[in-house]
């Protein structure tokens, strides 16, 4: 049987595992909270936070809709939580195939 043709869109899965101690990963955490505000500025990061439990080793995720893997990759190589070395990112190109914005807590509307 053939596959439905389903439009999607291309979204990039930032997976963040801690390779540092947990003293070492929280001195670049300020740096990582202003350093999404910047890629919030910039319209590419569209949601974020923690894992819990972890999965395969990540303990945070956000994800970016960028122009390319290699754009989600440059990014991810910036937030000081990565450039530190205090994590590693792995990133994981995601094809969505929609949102839906009525199921969006509002208390995330107002942040």
């Amino acid at each position: 049987m053939p596959e439905p043709d389903i439009q999607t869109v291309p979204y990039y899965l930032v997976l963040l595992a801690r390779s540092k101690s947990l003293a070492e990963a929280e001195a670049a955490f300020a740096a990582h909270v202003d350093f999404i505000g910047e890629m919030t500025a910039a319209r590419v990061v569209l949601l974020g936070g923690d894992l819990d439990p972890p999965v395969d080793g990540a303990e945070g995720a956000y994800l970016l809709h960028t122009t390319s893997q290699a754009e989600a990759e440059s990014w991810a190589a910036r937030d000081p939580l990565v450039s530190s070395g205090a994590f590693a990112a792995r990133v994981v190109a995601w094809h969505l195939v929609g949102i839906a914005p009525a199921a969006i807590d509002p208390r995330l509307l107002d942040a």
